[in-house]
């Protein structure tokens, strides 16, 4: 017998509508409501679609309201380091949805470069635009979160507590933990020192093909090559009670959310595999 105490699953569960993108928001949410999520996080285009329209946020309300789903995390591509006054004007916008909706947050990157690539000059913009983008979003009474990503500013734990430092007190950080598997890099000790910062998680997998990364195969959270088995287990012995939002993307997006949101609450209640026929259908993109 296994002396492994069972662990209460705290945190809640989400998707996210950006591996969505060819269906409408009322389809996500239908969906999400149907595999039996907690929430959905919004795309920001999901959203201006919607009231492009003829939608209101206060219908859009109604209708997360219905479906018993909230709303974590507005997701931006803003990144300040090509377009900074176009990417303020985006999250502004979507700070505005986000009060509307009872939304805390709104997602942003942190450049487009890698720390590495990035002079002082994408350095000191990127800074400038997450703290004006910080304070765009204080006065709608939400926070701005930068995403833990390859490819950015935010891509190793030096970088990250720097952009933390100059975007001061009120900028948070969304984990993902597989941003960090890709470039070689254990996301545990991120998760660790970062962890009073982090208010959103990002969660998904793959079979990865380091070689040629457009041939890695995306698998449920637990069977993929990067331990998020140990990140989930942090995760809880943390206590942390926040969303963690399935990212996916490609042909297979709500079959492998429903997947990976059964096995991870099984490994958070003790419980052993699971065999499960995931859900089919629906209009989904890349």
């Amino acid at each position: 017998m296994s002396n492994k105490q069972p662990i209460t699953p705290a945190m809640k569960f989400s998707i996210c509508s950006t591996g969505l993108k060819g269906m409408s928001i009322e389809e996500v949410l239908e969906a999400a409501a149907r595999i039996e999520l907690d929430g959905v996080e919004l795309w920001d285009g999901h959203l201006e679609a919607y009231l492009d329209s003829g939608g209101t946020t206060y219908e859009l309300g109604r209708y997360l309201l219905e479906h018993k789903l909230s709303v974590p995390v507005i997701s931006t591509y803003a990144a300040f380091s090509q377009n900074e006054e176009a990417d303020l004007q985006q999250v502004q916008r979507a700070a505005r949805w986000a009060a509307e909706l009872g939304c805390p947050r709104v997602r942003t990157f942190a450049g487009h470069l890698p720390s590495r690539e990035s002079d002082r000059s994408i350095w000191n913009c990127v800074s400038s635009g997450l703290s004006e983008a910080s304070k765009a979003c204080a006065g709608h009474g939400v926070r701005l979160a930068i995403e833990m990503h390859n490819r950015t500013l935010a891509d190793t734990m030096e970088s990250i507590a720097k952009l933390l430092d100059r975007g001061g007190p009120e900028l948070e950080l969304i984990f993902d933990g597989f941003n960090f598997f890709v470039d070689h890099l254990d996301p545990l000790p991120a998760l660790n020192r970062f962890y009073p910062r982090i208010t959103h998680v990002h969660f998904k997998n793959y079979k990865w093909n380091r070689q040629d990364w457009a041939q890695s195969v995306p698998v449920s959270v637990l069977q993929g090559d990067s331990d998020h088995r140990a990140i989930l287990r942090k995760l809880a012995e943390l206590e942390y009670d926040g969303y963690v939002s399935f990212e996916y993307f490609g042909d297979q997006v709500l079959e492998l959310t429903q997947l990976s949101c059964l096995e991870v609450k099984q490994e958070l209640s003790g419980g052993g595999a699971i065999v499960l026929e995931p859900e089919c259908g629906g209009n989904r993109s890349k």
